[in-house]
């Protein structure tokens, strides 16, 4: 059966235990599952990994770990290294000769090095030979960013070649590059044949700063993606070149002036059922929803939108209005593994929604309550946090309270269920899920809390989800989140009779609890 999802632009895309923490990420069908895969960069370094999740539905996520180790003393000389292109902009392509799974990655000179694994989610091994480029001069060139793609039986790349002869730039731009298409071999581990430079009639610096490249085929047309050089910045170009044959002419499209904030990651095509027409997914990165700069603005948004034809294969407008929506239909993937932590969650903040990053530790102390749907073992409850090098520790503490007049009532005392700290090191940049292990009986009904407190001195950032429709009432509210500012701990007001702590209203944190 096939399924019909809508698309919005949307600030922060998440779906299981963590919002889907990867940077210059791409989305491909591959064994009957969406795989989406890029790096993380949570742990505060130019290479954490290469992540990945399945979903059968472009709606749920499933974390299956990284693709390889990352931290093995050849994988960090390999993706740490200066100039080495940190193993990103990694792509994963099914050879059907070798009936197995090959991941590029961008690691230096000579062209690209390359994994393979049985699974496209896990297990990839490095192969000692590298796949080169048919165009990379020696000297000071590298191939950059790249993308490699299987269209009707055949792979091919599209890679940007970098000239460090052109660098020197005062302000910009930091060097030029332009892009190369050529087909790959067989078993989709080399490239093979005649590598073409992919120029528009205007050959001007827009073709000279191409980078973030994808390419597939609709209809006669090949199409590249690009955008134009951005070091994960707040928004560039978004180009689209099509021609009918790799050797060109192609024409080019300018069709966002900022990708809505971000950078494009690549293009998915979206299988249909019964031989029906594909549609196509852009997929960007918005950097600049970016709450922290940390490393590489790892705490950013993704957005997805339905590309648009006309009739002579052109391409319409990207639109960035965040009200803007599309339904498309598609086949679905394969059954996947539905355990994460917050899909199977007793109670949540809830795992479908659109949830904005508040920077507003230490401003703030957070107190984000809620009531027991269950009773049982309460065995842990998580929470998104994100810092930016942190100054000092951050204290969960998982408490039981008797109604909400409790919070602005002095003297009171709240029974402590169990105290966590964090500390600096072990905070992401990503906005990952902080699991707080409790294991104390809880009833149904019960009024419970996650007390958030902070003594850094940088910010942190939680996930926060709106609702302009839940007003406050202190008797019947269950999900609340009150604050206070730090050492606001005496009544305010004029009358003397405000209490320190303030409801925010209409906000939750994203948060879950599981209660066995």
């Amino acid at each position: 059966m096939p399924l019909t999802c809508k698309f919005c632009i949307s600030l922060l895309k998440k779906y299981a235990s963590s919002f889907c923490v990867r940077t210059s990420g791409k989305i491909d069908f591959l064994s009957g599952v969406y795989v989406w895969y890029g790096i993380p960069f949570g742990c505060g370094t130019a290479f954490c990994g290469v992540a990945t999740y399945s979903s059968s539905n472009l709606q749920t996520w499933h974390y299956n770990g990284l693709a390889f180790d990352p931290n093995t003393p050849e994988i960090k000389a390999l993706c740490l290294a200066p100039l080495s292109g940190n193993c990103g902009r990694p792509h994963i392509i099914y050879s059907a000769a070798n009936e197995d799974y090959v991941l590029w990655v961008n690691a230096g000179a000579p062209g690209y090095i390359i994994f393979t694994s049985s699974s496209p989610t896990s297990g990839f091994v490095q192969s000692p030979n590298r796949a080169l480029v048919g165009i990379q001069p020696p000297g000071p060139f590298q191939a950059g960013d790249f993308s490699v793609h299987v269209i009707t039986g055949t792979g091919y790349i599209a890679y940007s070649l970098i000239d460090f002869t052109t660098t020197g730039a005062s302000i910009w731009p930091p060097f030029n590059q332009s892009i190369y298409a050529q087909k790959l071999t067989p078993d989709m581990r080399n490239t093979t044949g005649q590598a073409y430079h992919i120029l528009s009639t205007a050959n001007d610096l827009v073709d000279y700063e191409a980078e973030s490249l994808d390419i597939f085929k609709r209809g006669d047309y090949f199409y590249i993606s690009a955008s134009n050089t951005c070091g994960f910045c707040n928004g560039t170009l978004l180009i689209f070149y099509r021609s009918k044959s790799l050797n060109g002419p192609w024409t080019r499209q300018i069709i966002s002036a900022d990708t809505c904030g971000g950078q494009s990651t690549g293009v998915l095509t979206l299988p249909s059922l019964l031989g029906g027409s594909a549609s196509y997914l852009h997929i960007a990165d918005l950097f600049a929803t970016a709450p922290l700069p940390g490393t590489r603005t790892a705490a950013h948004g993704h957005q997805f939108q339905v590309l648009e034809f006309n009739f002579d294969g052109s391409i319409q407008g990207l639109d960035c209005t965040p009200t803007k929506s599309v339904s498309v239909t598609f086949a679905p993937g394969t059954s996947i593994s539905s355990n994460g932590l917050a899909t199977n969650a007793t109670d949540g903040s809830g795992e479908t929604g659109t949830y904005t990053p508040s920077c507003n530790l230490p401003q703030y102390q957070l107190y984000q309550a809620w009531a027991s749907s269950k009773s049982g073992i309460l065995s842990e409850v998580g929470v998104n946090l994100a810092g930016d090098f942190p100054t000092g520790n951050t204290t969960f503490t998982i408490f039981r309270y008797q109604n909400n007049s409790n919070f602005f009532t002095p003297h009171f005392i709240w029974e402590t269920l169990t105290t966590f700290n964090i500390i600096p090191s072990a905070v992401s940049q990503a906005l990952e899920v902080v699991r707080i292990p409790v294991n104390v009986p809880v009833s149904v009904g019960d009024r419970l809390g996650v007390a958030i407190v902070t003594l850094s001195a940088t910010p942190l950032c939680t996930l926060i989800k709106m609702n302009s429709g839940n007003t406050f009432n202190v008797v019947t509210s269950t999900r609340t989140l009150f604050v206070n500012g730090p050492g606001q701990v005496s009544f305010r007001g004029i009358d003397g009779k405000m209490p320190p702590v303030t409801v925010l209203q209409g906000q939750e944190i994203k948060w879950y609890a599981i209660v066995h």
